[in-house]
């Protein structure tokens, strides 16, 4: 069963968007922060090694610099220096009421791709588990250009995720997962609840609820693609839930799982 799965799962790599963790002034959303580190808490206690991957820089660093404008390329550069301060203090201030630790590790698509950058990456988090400190990762906003972004932290993710060879992928979304169509008023029985493999079929239903603004689907499907072949599975949860991690444990919890 997917439920004995992730309560199996050993390493377990947690992606959180912006649009969640961030609220519409430009700060940070704390009841979200505060439910999402609950629940890592309650992984790390069950001997679990987590590893969150936290977008949310440019939002906070728009926030924080009373930046109202379409930025430019140099811009969210700057913008995204001042925001991942803003960013790691809300990590590492909620993680402190559990006297827990946190450390930032900021990645390039070449730390990824070159075999050297990726090794010693693989090892400084290797490390930062056995130090028993959670490692919060974001893609380094400050120096990536258009041309060599990852392009989504869904992607970053899932490739996080096959390097430290991890169980599962838990991408918290907006949306309680992936929808045959457009979610309806008081009617949520077209959500995908289980998929095994993924097909045309997948990918248009994705491409639907992205063009409706509904969680950014496309990039998430293409995360699950790389997770599956490296036999990692993934689910699609909201984050906006109380207990959005614990409560997958139980059969009632509406996700989509992608089954590696």
């Amino acid at each position: 069963m997917q439920k004995n799965r992730l309560l199996n799962s050993k390493k377990i790599v947690i992606k959180i968007g912006s649009s969640l963790l961030t609220n519409t002034r430009g700060g940070v959303n704390k009841a979200v922060l505060k439910n999402v580190v609950k629940d890592i808490v309650w992984l790390l206690s069950s001997k679990k090694e987590v590893i969150v991957v936290s977008s949310g820089a440019i939002s906070l660093g728009r926030g924080k610099l009373n930046i109202k404008h379409d930025l430019t390329l140099n811009e969210s550069q700057a913008v995204a220096a001042r925001g991942q301060i803003e960013l790691m203090t809300a990590w590492k201030n909620e993680f402190k009421k559990y006297k827990k630790q946190v450390a930032q590790i900021l990645l390039s698509p070449s730390d990824i791709k070159n075999k050297k950058s990726s090794i010693n990456a693989i090892a400084t988090l290797e490390n930062l588990l056995s130090f028993k400190c959670v490692p919060i990762i974001n893609e380094n906003d400050t120096t990536s250009t258009d041309e060599i972004k990852f392009g989504d932290n869904d992607i970053l993710a899932a490739q996080i995720a096959t390097l430290i060879k991890a169980d599962h992928l838990i991408l918290l979304s907006n949306v309680d997962g992936l929808y045959k169509e457009p979610p309806k008023t008081n009617k949520n029985d077209d959500l995908v609840k289980e998929v095994k493999s993924i097909t045309n079929k997948i990918r248009d239903m994705a491409g639907a609820a992205s063009k409706l603004g509904k969680g950014g689907m496309v990039s998430k499907i293409k995360a699950a693609e790389i997770c599956m072949k490296s036999k990692c599975s993934v689910i699609i949860t909201s984050g906006l839930k109380n207990n959005p991690i614990k409560s997958l444990s139980n059969k009632k919890t509406k996700s989509t799982k992608f089954i590696a």
